[in-house]
């Protein structure tokens, strides 16, 4: 008998495995980092603090832009509304088309999303200024909050003639104006601001103080004397 002297075919563990890992590495591809697009609190905060100039600037110019074409040269605002979502949606056409030309590639919008955690901070703070609402109107109404009472009727009036000079959409134009200035004057000179609200606080205070003594003076005076009639 003849014996076979050969040996058993050898099999290329490393190349197989190679393979595998190749196969496996483009069937499952990496996924690309997402991005929580819902955290927008920092860049308000900026804007308004006027942290990042550029998006502040932009946003001024926009409002006023706006204005000037509802307001001065009366355009309506489904005209405005359609050129400018014509002009967006041109914009975008022609940045993706130079990104695409420039061999780059373009954002995937498909990465941004909005968390859960984000989506449950976003209710709380809508819930804590609702309650904080409810709160102030139960304060003004129901509670003896003379201070609160006497500031919110004042307000009020105060906005209801200024209401009758200018119209809503000035009205907005000037609360945009005022959300974009406002804030960071106040972070600017915030000691001197402190100082002066300090002191108009106590004037008035004391001025609150010497009105409730006469008028408790008065209600003496008038108790006495009916007093005396009974007598």
């Amino acid at each position: 008998m003849q014996t076979s002297t050969d040996s058993p075919p050898t099999r290329e563990i490393g190349n197989d495995s190679a393979s595998n890992m190749h196969t496996t590495s483009t069937e499952f591809p990496t996924p690309s980092p997402t991005r929580d697009v819902s955290n927008g609190t920092d860049i308000v905060r900026d804007v308004i603090l006027w942290k990042r100039k550029n998006l502040s600037v932009l946003t001024l110019l926009a409002a006023t832009a706006i204005w000037l074409a509802l307001e001065v040269y009366e355009l309506k605002f489904v005209t405005l509304f359609s050129w400018m979502s014509m002009l967006a949606v041109a914009f975008l056409l022609f940045w993706g088309n130079i990104h695409r030309l420039l061999g780059k590639e373009p954002v995937d919008m498909s990465a941004m999303y909005i968390s859960e955690k984000s989506a449950r901070e976003m209710g709380a703070k809508i819930q804590e200024y609702v309650e904080k609402s409810l709160r102030l109107v139960f304060s003004v109404s129901a509670e003896k909050e003379w201070l609160v009472f006497a500031g919110t009727v004042a307000s009020l009036g105060l906005i209801s003639v200024v209401a009758s000079y200018f119209d809503l959409l000035t009205l907005l134009y000037f609360g945009v104006v005022v959300g974009l200035t406002g804030p960071f004057v106040y972070v600017k000179y915030e000691h001197k601001i402190k100082e002066w609200g300090q002191k108009v606080r106590v004037r008035y205070q004391r001025c609150y103080a010497t009105v409730v003594q006469k008028l408790q003076e008065m209600k003496n005076k008038m108790q006495e004397k009916k007093r005396k009639k009974m007598e």
